[in-house]
């Protein structure tokens, strides 16, 4: 079984050796999370070479050498050449991530299909069972967390700030959080204004005070 964990790599050095139209996904996937990314390869796509004038990617054109992964803390290998995979791996130190795009059992990490809306990230994975359920399934829940449940989500998020706030009791926080999350909150907050979300904020904070 794999350990599913959400990484902070904003300001982490990733390197993707390739430069077809995987490699570009995965450079775009990087470059959103906030890495900095180097592209190892003798050519690039068009659509690479189009990340590269928008963002600040190095490319390093030229065959890949273990030298090209130091200090690096994610490395993906995508290549069209297994051979070439393998020696990448084969190259990564033991701290290293290692993503490789032919290989998923080989990989120390993998990247499930997911999408991101604001403070909403939700993540699939069928441990390489299934990717196109996967995708499938992704894809549903696109449709099911719609722009009003995204907002919510936001709403929530400076809710949850004002508690922290507000609230320098433990157990208080924790009561009020919970309440926030409930269904019945969130049937309301999705169906208020602005500044009736606010008025349900108030209420709760309102109620915790009273049982003081």
């Amino acid at each position: 079984m794999l350990y599913p964990v959400m990484l902070n790599i904003a300001g982490k050095k990733a390197v993707v050796v390739g430069g077809g139209s995987v490699a570009v996904r995965k450079a775009r996937s990087l470059i959103e999370a906030g890495a900095l990314v180097e592209v190892i390869s003798p050519e690039i796509a068009e659509a690479m070479e189009e990340l590269l004038d928008v963002h600040e990617i190095k490319w390093r054109k030229k065959e890949f050498a273990p030298a090209d992964l130091t200090d690096a803390f994610i490395v993906i290998a995508a290549t069209n050449s297994q051979e070439t995979n393998e020696f990448i791996q084969r190259s990564a130190s033991s701290y290293q991530l290692v993503n490789r795009v032919d290989d998923p059992k080989e990989s120390s990490f993998i990247v499930p299909a997911s999408f991101k809306k604001d403070k909403l990230c939700v993540a699939v994975s069928t441990h390489g069972a299934s990717p196109a359920l996967s995708k499938r399934i992704i894809q549903e829940l696109k449709e099911q967390f719609d722009a009003s449940y995204i907002s919510y989500v936001t709403f929530l998020d400076e809710c949850r700030a004002a508690v922290k706030r507000l609230c320098p009791d433990s157990s208080g926080r924790k009561m009020m959080l919970k309440r926030l999350a409930s269904s019945a909150f969130e049937e309301k907050a999705k169906a208020a204004s602005p500044a009736e979300r606010d008025q349900l904020l108030t209420e709760i904070v309102r109620d915790w005070r009273e049982m003081q």
